[in-house]
């Protein structure tokens, strides 16, 4: 059974669950081939094996901002197998199908919900003077921004240039969706979408209490740099962000972070947010869909499953029981002090927005970035930047 993904956690995880699966299996003779592929080859690969009729992997796992180049041109329907059938009545146990449903069939299982929380350093806010339980709103964390300041730190950092993921969380908290709505209305403009970007240039450029990580994001050396010299108190960001960024770069900070839930917007909002996400689909090329399908089914939809795959790789579960375990909301995490941790992604996950897709999202979004930028560099209002986008 062969598999492409982007991102190594997976293949670490579906290889452990794989090894267990296949014990019940004892008249085949099963042997994995799951293979990391950068993010920026892998969707690629697998649309031009899928267009030449061979060559494709059993599964692959479509980062939900590439799932709307398999709705173009009828690739979904011609080269992944609809698992609406095979999920049946089990489609009720789990949030969070949206970002691979396209013409109301389902095309991927969902690696984790992405809720979005507040990562922070509880002794930088102690020397600033902070207690993190005062601030309620973004008002308040900026105003806390300012003591930080003072201290030679900076709140949290923002990716000013060719990045959204700062806005895309903060726009999703703001107003409860990211790009489209459900009838396929383009949000990107909203007054909620301009206010969630008005705070964050105001931050950045008017109270300078967000470090500008430039063209690194949220994931390069200088932004780590920052953080490893403690010059970052505090960063917003999903369920994988922490396994996949911050336990992998930020070792030296074991037992120094903590999670909270992400402040409120003062006009309204979620008091959640998500952001990202990526679908496991099985490919027509398979030859044994219903094995590759118990496969996934394993990995992915077992109550087990969901509650494993958070504690080794913290992505948070989906399914509706497993989020509700005792398991995830008494799990703690020693990288963060030992915090029971499951029990804020869950209460972030009750409402954590929604991502609707489009054939066209990506030329739709493919301007955003850019304008974005200017907004940051003061060229053009916030307002004007998104209108332009």
């Amino acid at each position: 059974i062969s598999m492409w993904t982007h991102d190594i956690l997976y293949v670490q995880f579906f290889t452990t669950r794989g090894n267990v699966w296949k014990e019940q299996y004892p008249n085949y003779n099963i042997t994995f081939d799951f293979q990391q592929i950068p993010y920026g080859e892998v969707f690629t690969k697998v649309l031009t094996q899928l267009a030449a009729g061979s060559g494709a992997p059993d599964l692959v796992g479509i980062e939900q901002g590439a799932f709307p180049s398999f709705m173009k041109d009828n690739i979904a329907e011609t080269g992944l197998v609809d698992l609406t059938p095979l999920v049946g009545e089990e489609k009720d146990k789990f949030y969070r199908w949206e970002p691979y449903t396209y013409q109301g069939k389902l095309y991927g299982v969902e690696s984790a919900l992405c809720p979005c929380v507040m990562y922070y350093r509880p002794d930088l806010f102690e020397k600033a003077g902070i207690e993190y339980q005062e601030i309620q709103t973004w008002d308040d964390y900026y105003t806390a921004g300012k003591k930080l300041l003072e201290h030679d730190m900076h709140i949290s950092i923002v990716d000013d240039q060719g990045g959204f993921t700062s806005w895309g969380i903060t726009s999703v908290q703001r107003q409860g969706l990211l790009y489209f709505t459900e009838d396929g209305e383009l949000v990107i403009d909203t007054p909620e979408a301009i206010e969630a970007l008005t705070y964050l240039v105001r931050a950045a450029n008017d109270q300078k209490v967000l470090l500008k990580t430039g063209a690194d994001g949220y994931w390069g050396p200088s932004t780590t740099t920052a953080f490893l010299e403690d010059k970052v108190a505090s960063v917003i960001g999903a369920d994988w962000y922490l396994g996949y960024y911050m336990k992998a770069n930020l070792k030296d900070q074991a037992g120094k972070w903590r999670v909270a839930l992400l402040p409120r917007f003062p006009s309204g909002g979620l008091k959640g947010s998500s952001y990202g996400g990526t679908g496991f689909a099985i490919t027509k090329h398979s030859t044994n869909v219903p094995l590759v399908y118990d496969l996934l089914h394993f990995t992915y939809m077992t109550k087990e499953s969901q509650i494993l795959r958070f504690q080794q790789i913290n992505y948070f579960p989906h399914m509706k029981e497993a989020i509700e375990s005792e398991e995830i909301l008494n799990y703690a995490d020693e990288f963060c002090g030992g915090q029971i941790t499951g029990a804020v992604y869950a209460e972030s996950a009750k409402e954590a927005g929604a991502l609707w897709q489009h054939p066209l999202r990506s030329e739709a979004t493919q301007e955003l970035p850019n304008q974005i930028t200017l907004a940051f560099e003061g060229e053009v209002t916030p307002e004007q930047a998104l209108k332009a986008a």
